[in-house]
């Protein structure tokens, strides 16, 4: 299949097969030819057997996509047990009336349909997949050869020990079944009888399985989980061999061997091949089929022959090498689970977030040479920015080799770098550099001088008592405002202190100029002032906060929300949250709120069930507490979706998106598991309702006047809103109970354009989900990415059936707490004309909201209107 086409692989296979039944059709007459026959008919049925199973299988994994694929394999599989019970049959029957030679014929007609089956069936649903620029995208991997490609490929080699395993077990039990029945019955026809009765009896019991249990099996368990099965039936086999020898437990074995491997089993190592791409599943598929198959049957003869004739172990011995191959079977069956899962993980894997590039590891060491470099070399010409970089990442490293070349800078040309350099000295512990400092108190830059004055303040305040006096007295604000915020922060533990240096004082008297202070000073205090309250630890200027908060000034309103948030005081909680709503001070007010943490935290229960906040400022509070790192936040989070769905869906997605990021920032949290799972259980619910509500609108899309249409059309785009909400929201809940790293990729991959990589992306949501949640969600987003291909008739309920459906939506909705949905329903109602729905528009003549009540009282007015006509 490296150059040809698979449908010209598969005419070529059947036309080969085709012209040898002639061939052998044509000479069975001769006495001569017998033997030539015999021969070439066991081999002829031996190879067509695998080429074309091999090569159907491989037309349906192109034809069906895995979801399809889960579902009607099993039928599908049922078609050649049936056909092999059936051929046995209508063998017996033709060779016994009319002889060999007619059988051959018929055979030969059989297979003439099966080529012209396989041309529709490519024309019609594969051809189109195979577009000329997929046939033209070559790679070096597709050249290489089948078993480079299989040793290459983790999962391709599991599926293959899979297939040897089985094949190997296969042999031994069957000798065992054998082996014993020749014990049991001397008689060649007794042993006839025997091997025609079970032989029959497999097949019936595996097309059962076929038809009723795998399709089950497969959409319950998953792929491993159905290929567990018949490694189990046969591990359980061999050990009843052990404590029960005879022809009976070589019986069960051979029965779960017969019935289990071309059905349950056949479909389950089929579905592994769907991962695969189609070039590469191409050039591998029957090479895996027809190669290691026949290798594998090989290999289990000479086990048995050596084991056997060379070493003489008895037939109940031979359960011991089948349970030596059973565990190795069952080995790959645990790991291609997780390889069958990295395969739908690597389609999707274009689809996941970028990650943000890593920091740099500042103890490095080669980073820290880095570093050092650049403050050695500060006097050269290098990029300010540069040098205030390395200055802010060295200021968390205590290495003392730093601390001499950022002494030099102090005397750097540039006062950002001289005022960077002081502050990052304040961080370390070191000598005394006050003689290095005093001369910089006077330096020409107030940026400078300030940097100073934080020193001194911090390190050495006695001795530079009189200085830092003077500075408190000088007329720039930038001066004296910044020695009153540091004092009052150095001084925020030591009361006796602040006394002494009479900092209340300094801070009323700079008040109260502000009463006759205008322009820049004026505002320039405001914000020194705002800043030393908010600092101060105590009660002094907190009434001052409260009123600078309402100015007119953005910039002294933003300072005092601020220094509310440094006060940590409860009197202004409601006002700062207030804020949220306002755009120009709403990063403020959230950086405000955050400092509060668990106060916050603690307080807002009290609020909400007071109503003390307005539910546009609810919707904002998600975005502070995702920046409280607590186990209280996320319990108050959970609580805030409990409380507010299902009346405002807004609060609900703000909670949801908070409780991801605390996810992906605080790894550590704990999400509550029931609580996650009762949430999910509520959104998967209000997803189903939303589809049947699509369902019904879209079956009748077309039909009624231009008004009614577009009416409907404005519930449409409306359900089709909350569809893309419900389904945001419940892979949101979902990345808090799987990695995001996975559920990202998944709901991406559902609102692809590309129909393949949807169906990657549910199979790979299948393969994630326990079963509890699978079997609660799988359904769900199944119907709802197939709702984009139902159209009006499509539908499978009759006109009644819909009217009783579409009523049954209607009072569901106008039931509910959604307002904008109970209005376009309304509406709809109102176009739609029909008396029945009447009783629905009663309900919500007294409802609490002004403009569903006016909709409700026109639709009804206008239905009544045209019933009395």
């Amino acid at each position: 299949m490296k150059y040809f086409t698979i449908l010209r692989v598969n005419l070529w296979s059947l036309g080969i097969c085709l012209l040898l039944l002639a061939v052998f059709a044509t000479i069975i007459p001769y006495s001569s030819s017998r033997d030539v026959v015999a021969v070439g008919l066991y081999l002829w049925v031996a190879l067509f057997g695998v080429l074309a199973a091999s090569q159907f299988w491989m037309m349906a994994s192109l034809v069906f996509d895995v979801r399809q694929a889960k579902r009607l394999f099993g039928p599908i599989g049922a078609g050649a047990i049936a056909g092999g019970i059936a051929g046995g049959y209508l063998a017996t029957i033709i060779a016994g009336n009319f002889g060999i030679r007619a059988l051959l014929f018929v055979a030969i007609a059989a297979l003439v349909p099966v080529m012209l089956i396989s041309i529709y069936i490519w024309r019609k649903y594969i051809s189109k997949q195979m577009s000329q620029l997929s046939r033209k995208k070559k790679t070096s991997q597709l050249r290489e050869s089948p078993h480079r490609l299989i040793l290459g490929s983790k999962h391709l080699m599991l599926l293959c020990g899979i297939i040897a395993t089985s094949v190997i077990t296969a042999k031994l039990v069957d000798y065992q079944f054998s082996a014993l029945a020749a014990e049991r019955y001397a008689d060649e026809d007794q042993l006839t009888a025997f091997f025609g009765f079970w032989f029959s009896t497999f097949n019936v019991i595996g097309l059962g399985i076929q038809l009723l249990l795998t399709q089950r099996i497969v959409q319950r368990l998953g792929v491993s989980g159905a290929l567990m099965f018949l490694p189990t039936g046969l591990a359980a086999g061999a050990i009843a061999m052990f404590f029960v020898p005879g022809l009976g437990a070589a019986i069960f074995s051979r029965l779960t061997d017969g019935s289990l491997k071309q059905s349950l089993h056949r479909a389950g190592v089929e579905m592994l091949f769907l991962p695969v791409s189609t070039a590469v599943k191409g050039r591998i598929k029957t090479y895996i089929d027809v190669l290691i198959d026949s290798v594998a049957g090989g290999l289990g003869g000479l086990l048995l022959l050596m084991l056997v004739d060379g070493l003489g172990v008895s037939i109940v011995g031979i359960s011991v090498p089948v349970l030596v191959f059973v565990t190795a079977w069952f080995v790959c069956v645990l790991l291609v689970r997780d390889e069958y899962l990295e395969a739908f993980r690597d389609q999707l894997r274009h689809l996941r977030p970028q990650k943000e590039p890593r920091r740099l590891k500042s103890r490095h060491k080669e980073v820290l040479a880095g570093f050092m470099r650049v403050l050695e070399d500060a006097k050269m010409n290098l990029d300010d920015k540069q040098l205030l970089y390395v200055l802010e990442r060295t200021d968390d490293l205590s290495d003392e080799k730093f601390h001499e070349p950022i002494v030099k800078l102090l005397g750097h040309a540039k006062p950002a770098v001289r005022a960077k350099a002081l502050r990052s000295l304040a961080l370390r512990d070191g000598p005394n550099l006050l003689d290095h400092i005093i001369p910089l108190m006077i330096d020409d830059e107030v940026v400078v001088r300030n940097a100073a004055l934080e020193y001194c303040i911090s390190h050495h305040l006695e001795e530079t008592r009189e200085l830092i006096k003077e500075q408190l007295k000088d007329p720039d604000p930038n001066v004296s405002g910044t020695a009153l915020v540091q004092l009052l922060v150095e001084t925020r533990s030591n009361p006796d202190m602040r006394k002494e240096w009479e900092l209340e004082k300094h801070f009323n008297f700079r008040r109260g100029e502000l009463r006759w202070l205008t322009g820049p000073d004026a505002v320039t205090w405001r914000l020194k002032l705002l800043k030393a309250a908010g600092r101060s630890g105590s009660e002094l200027g907190k009434d001052f906060i409260a009123e600078e908060m309402e100015s007119l000034n953005l910039a002294v309103a933003k300072e005092a929300i601020l220094a509310a948030g440094e006060s940590l005081d409860e009197r202004y909680l409601l006002r700062l949250i207030d804020f949220l709503s306002e755009a120009p001070y709403r990063p403020y007010a959230k950086s405000a709120l955050v400092q509060y943490e668990l106060g916050l935290v603690n307080l807002l229960p009290a609020y909400f069930k007071k109503h003390l906040i307005d539910l546009a400022d609810i919707r904002r509070l998600p975005a502070v507490l995702e920046r409280i790192p607590s186990q209280q936040t996320v319990d108050l989070l959970f609580a805030m979706v409990e409380r507010y769905n299902p009346e405002d869906l807004e609060v609900r997605l703000e909670v949801l998106k908070a409780l991801n990021a605390m996810r992906r920032d605080f790894p550590l949290l704990q999400m509550p598991t029931k609580k996650v799972f009762r949430q999910i259980l509520t959104e998967t619910k209000t997803y189903q309702t939303t589809i049947n509500n699509l369902q019904a609108q879209l079956a009748q899309r077309n039909q009624g006047s231009e008004e009614l249409q577009g009416a409907r059309n404005g519930l449409l785009n409306l359900l089709h809103q909350r569809q893309e909400g419900n389904l945001d929201r419940l892979f949101r809940l979902l990345g808090l109970r799987y990695q995001p790293a996975d559920i990202i990729p998944i709901f991406r991959g559902l609102h692809a354009a590309n129909h393949q990589e949807k169906i990657s992306a549910l199979e790979f949501l299948d393969i994630l989900l326990e079963n509890n949640l699978k079997r609660l969600i799988i359904p769900v987003v199944e119907q709802g990415i197939r709702l984009a291909e139902i159209d009006e008739r499509s539908t499978l309920m009759d006109a009644e059936e819909l009217r009783i459906a579409q009523f049954r939506n209607f009072q569901r909705i106008l039931r509910g707490r959604d307002v904008r949905l109970k209005l376009s329903v309304i509406y709809l109602i109102g176009h739609m004309g029909d008396e029945t729905f009447m009783p629905l528009l009663r309900l919500n003549l007294e409802s609490p909201d002004q403009r569903v009540r006016d909709m409700a009282g026109k639709a009804f007015d206008k239905i009544l209107g045209e019933v009395l006509k």
